[in-house]
């Protein structure tokens, strides 16, 4: 059975994301003959991601096992690290997923510079217009 939930599940989500969202200074070469592939290759990641992260979020959160003030503070220590600290995991996936948002940005300008317009952009996501 594939899990999709739970500790085991984000685990492995959050292992395949870099520590910090990529530096500016990260490069990708694209060229004429690729730059709409590598830009509709990361609009698909952003579209997994952000529905994995909408659909499973929650799960991100931890209860309390017991009501006594040990399980409390516990379940409060991991939600701030978990989901509502500067640097927790949730806002690094959201980081993340905002990185490759300017990254579509820059790309779609670089397609326009090699002399793709508005539509032959569009039309390389489906007809979907990218913000």
């Amino acid at each position: 059975m594939n899990e999709t939930t739970g500790s085991s599940f984000w685990a492995n989500m959050l292992a395949s994301m870099p520590e910090a969202p990529p530096a500016s200074t990260a490069t990708m070469k694209v060229n004429h003959d690729n730059v709409l592939a590598a830009a509709k290759i990361i609009q698909t990641q952003i579209d997994a991601l952000t529905d994995t992260f909408r659909h499973h979020g929650q799960a991100l959160f931890v209860e309390p096992t017991a009501d006594d003030p040990v399980s409390q503070d516990a379940a409060a220590a991991w939600n701030f690290r978990l989901v509502e600290a500067d640097d927790s995991y949730a806002a690094r996936i959201q980081d993340y997923m905002e990185s490759l948002k300017k990254l579509i940005t820059q790309l779609k300008e670089s397609a326009k510079t090699y002399g793709f317009s508005e539509q032959d952009i569009e039309a390389s996501f489906g007809g979907v217009v990218v913000d």
